[in-house]
């Protein structure tokens, strides 16, 4: 989602997110699975028709700076099952792998995690400290370089 949301405005926090990505102030996490299912969002006519800025050549061009700037882990293992939502477990997988401190996300099956009371949810807290789901919002007070006076 925060991908297909940098395509499709010219500004909005995914955006300012990913450019915290460009200018190197923040290491992302990637593997082939994932790069395969943002391809496949980015590139559905459907998304394309409602959205004028969504045009193959830019999903293309994400795509590839992805694969060429993005940290690309192979097969990272299953430690976590998420039952809830089996499609978002590739995402904490391999941010389990990466030792990452945080998944950006708006999807409410990755947020709940973080505050949900089933015990899916308090075993996600209470393995994976280290590990926050956040909106972007939040990763951008947290990881934006501090503004000078």
């Amino acid at each position: 989602m925060i991908f297909l949301q940098s395509l499709i405005r010219e500004a909005n926090p995914a955006v300012a997110c990913l450019e915290l990505f460009e200018k190197g102030d923040v290491k992302l996490f990637v593997s082939d699975e994932i790069l395969a299912e943002i391809s496949d969002v980015l590139t559905r006519p459907k998304l394309q028709a409602r959205y004028p800025l969504l045009t193959r050549e830019r999903s293309d061009k994400l795509i590839e700076n992805l694969r060429k700037k993005a940290s690309v882990i192979e097969n990272a293992p299953k430690k976590f099952a998420y039952a809830r939502d089996p499609k978002d477990e590739p995402y904490i997988n391999l941010a389990i792998v990466a030792n990452a401190d945080y998944i950006v996300s708006r999807d409410k099956d990755l947020l709940d995690l973080m505050k949900g009371h089933t015990n899916e949810c308090k075993e996600f807290r209470q393995k994976l400290r280290r590990l926050k789901v956040i909106e972007p919002q939040e990763f951008l007070k947290i990881a934006s370089p501090a503004k000078e006076k």
